[in-house]
């Protein structure tokens, strides 16, 4: 029974703690016209076996950066390609990409700010 307890606490501690080996360097952050929220451009480099992850995260001015909040990604595309990032209005976010062979995930729509890909 011991036995059995000490392995499930292991998987349980090695599945929870995948994250803390990833490091994120923020690029570029660019703050909505009315100062509402604020899109950051970052890498995620997890390690060796994984590629980099380009990302763009939506959050609201009031909070600070958090790269593991996964709800607040907006895109994210493997390896390192150029990003730029702009507010075309107060609610309207354009990101702009070069392509790195694999398709993107892009997301349209983030609470009540649209977001465009030229």
């Amino acid at each position: 029974m011991t036995l059995i307890c000490v392995r499930l606490l292991l998987m349980l501690m090695l599945t929870g703690c995948s994250n803390l080996f990833c490091s994120n360097d923020i690029i570029k952050e660019v703050v909505s016209p009315d100062g509402k929220f604020v899109a950051t451009v970052f890498d995620r480099n997890c390690g060796a076996t994984t590629p980099y992850l380009r990302i763009v995260s939506l959050r609201a001015a009031k909070n600070s950066f958090d790269a593991e909040s996964y709800n607040d990604w907006v895109f994210k595309i493997k390896g390192q390609p150029k990003v730029e990032i702009s507010w075309t209005a107060i609610d309207k976010l354009s990101i702009n990409y070069a392509g790195s062979g694999e398709a993107p995930t892009l997301v349209d729509s983030w609470k009540e700010v649209k977001i465009s890909y030229p």
